[in-house]
């Protein structure tokens, strides 16, 4: 018998053919089928054919026509059923309908560890995916796959000798694809075998680590873990953070507004939660569904409010959360809720903690003054230029390159230092720990030391680079220490937050790229710390893209109401201000208003209706 794929989704307890499909599918349950296992249901999809669009695109003579036909097969299976489908059909099925680990486990189950063919793979902690493919079958560490780290979302491979008289090959993901050269009547064996490999943990053994971190897609999981956050946001619980969900450089000035609710936002030089609940003040939060936090945004910006990047608010939030009776943490990061065995965060907290020191760097108060806005902002350069400025310990490498010629850029470290016991210390700092992907920071700390000790002629940039920015007595004892390969890395994290939170300090794909990063360096016999660095610079303040301006409701020539700028104000008096809310416009005149106003750079002025106004009592 030939071989055929079968695509096979299996059902959650309570689901079948009565209550698993959309209710606006237009299957139809009419036709008649002999071969059909006993107790199955038949629904086929049989749309009218049509016209390509590439004919009349290229303008093709001839009757040229196409069909999409489609089906999907109900079978019972002890208490639970299989949907078996073919074409494009799956998509009739109800999201919550079916079991979204089932294709992976199974597989797990049933392919030969040393036999896999393709997998998929995605890290969070980079938002990387990538399809890892060999010629020949081989184990999981020849697909590259990172058990620490990554999330397997597929495997292909041979399935084990048992189950060869069934199929031979087998990809899963949330269903399972196979080929099967069976009978109709033959059906229900393979799916009672199929629902036994499901509820098997075996595949542990053959992959051990393979799930440590899971994404979450069963919507009943999802909607009752949205259910605590939304209550966490609510009661402003200590556990919920604001992130940028992206790789950012603070160097870079980031400031954000928000929108989602009436009115213009200040732009906030801090991004953080408590920048939100300032912006939703006034605001009944009690009321609000999860939904709400999709339509609000935070918007990154530069200090004038030109947005460059929007995210929702619920991609942004960083939540941990664990149900009762379960060895698993639920963790919400760029949008997505990953569960996370227990064991190994247990294990990701040790390895961290136990790494984790004091630092000796002083704390950091070096904001400068932006000239733009006249406001105080962050600055990393600032900060390591001061530390080394007359010092006899520290030299500022920030910004300076040692690869090879015609290579990017790589710069060795922030700040550099040597020891009296001729160690070679790489101090990589970055502002904030609030970013959920600091993995930037610690591969540049990894990629430099790679560098010093393969290329000799990085370790020569370096001197180089020691010998202009000191004249030190031991400038001879610091080149050889560059020499010796003696290094060690120590990532600094300038934050509020209590150096005494360890490891708890970093957002979970944060701490799992930062034990990746360590773990490199030990690699390469080079000792790695992570400091945080006390932020004791001025809490930043918020200020509006817009200025403020007093108006006054008066009368033009022809007798028409217009609202136009007061007196002692910053534009000429009299400017006529557009687009003014009928609550201003249709006032009384000599009704006085505080308003945002736009320049047009014209002269022109103009608010907006939506924007906030405040009305001036007639006493002053």
């Amino acid at each position: 018998m030939k071989t055929r794929t079968f695509s096979i989704f299996l059902l959650k307890l309570g689901y079948d053919a009565k209550n698993s499909l959309k209710p606006d599918n237009q299957l139809i349950d009419a036709y008649q089928a002999e071969n059909l296992p006993q107790g199955a249901s038949l629904f086929i999809s049989d749309k009218d054919s049509t016209t390509p669009w590439w004919v009349s695109y290229f303008s093709i003579n001839g009757n040229l026509r196409q069909e999409s036909k489609g089906a999907i097969i109900f079978i019972p299976i002890r208490d639970r059923f299989f949907a078996l489908t073919f074409g494009h059909v799956y998509h009739n099925l109800l999201d919550v309908s079916y079991e979204y680990d089932f294709g992976l486990k199974v597989t797990l189950n049933s392919l030969e560890p040393n036999e896999l063919k393709s997998a998929d793979i995605v890290d969070p902690g980079s938002a990387r995916r990538k399809r890892m493919q060999v010629p020949i079958t081989s184990d999981l560490t020849y697909l590259d796959f990172d058990s620490n780290s990554e999330i397997l979302k597929s495997l292909t491979g041979k399935v084990k000798h048992q189950y060869k008289d069934i199929f031979k090959n087998a990809t899963g993901t949330t269903n399972l694809k196979v080929g099967i050269n069976l009978s109709p009547n033959e059906l229900v064996g393979l799916c009672e075998q199929l629902l036994d490999l499901y509820s098997s943990d075996d595949y542990l053994e053959s992959f051990p680590n393979i799930q440590k971190i899971r994404p979450e897609k069963d919507p009943q999981k999802i909607a009752r873990l949205d259910e605590s956050l939304l209550r966490a946001f609510i009661n402003n619980d200590n556990e919920l953070s604001l992130s940028i969900p992206d790789i950012v450089d603070y160097g870079d000035n980031i400031n954000c507004i928000f929108k989602g609710r009436k009115g213009i936002s200040k732009i906030y030089t801090d991004i953080s939660l408590s920048e939100f609940y300032d912006y939703l003040d006034g605001m009944n939060i009690a009321n609000l569904d999860i939904n709400a936090l999709n339509d609000f945004s935070m918007n990154l910006c530069n200090q004038e409010g030109n947005v460059t990047k929007t995210y929702s608010i619920y991609r942004s939030l960083i939540y941990d959360v664990k149900i009762d009776g379960e060895n698993i943490v639920y963790h919400l990061c760029e949008g997505e809720w990953y569960k996370v065995d227990g064991d190994y965060l247990y294990t990701l907290k040790e390895y961290i903690n136990q790494r984790c020191q004091l630092t000796e760097l002083p704390p950091y108060n070096h904001d400068v003054i932006d000239l733009r806005t006249n406001k105080k902002r962050y600055s990393e350069e600032k900060y390591n230029e001061d530390i080394c400025e007359g010092s006899d310990i520290y030299i500022c490498l920030d910004q300076t390159d040692i690869s090879p010629d015609g290579h990017s850029q790589i710069e060795p470290c922030d700040i550099i230092r040597f020891t009296p016991d001729n160690e070679c210390v790489f101090h990589h700092i970055k502002i904030s720990s609030r970013s959920s992907q600091l993995s930037h920071l610690f591969n540049q700390g990894v990629n430099s030391i790679q560098l010093l000790i393969l290329e000799e002629c990085c370790r020569e940039n370096l001197k180089s680079l020691v010998s202009e920015k000191t004249n030190h007595e031991n400038l001879t004892n610091f080149t050889s220490a560059i020499d010796s390969k003696n290094y060690k890395v120590e990532f600094g994290i300038i934050t509020r937050k209590d150096p005494q939170g360890l490891s708890e300090n970093l957002p979970l794909f944060s701490k799992i790229s930062l034990m990746r990063a360590l773990k490199a360096l030990e690699l390469t016999q080079t000792k790695g710390i992570i400091t945080f660095i006390q932020d004791n610079s001025q809490a930043k303040e918020a200020y509006s893209k817009y200025p403020r301006v007093n108006v006054v409701v008066s009368q033009d020539e022809n007798g028409k109401k217009i609202v136009v700028v007061d007196n002692r104000q910053q534009y000429p008096q009299g400017t006529k201000i557009h687009r003014c809310s009928k609550e201003i416009s249709n006032s009384p005149i000599g009704s006085r208003f505080i308003v945002y106003v736009k320049d047009n750079g014209d002269g022109v002025l103009s608010t907006n209706y939506s924007w906030e106004s405040e009305p001036i009592p007639p006493h002053l």
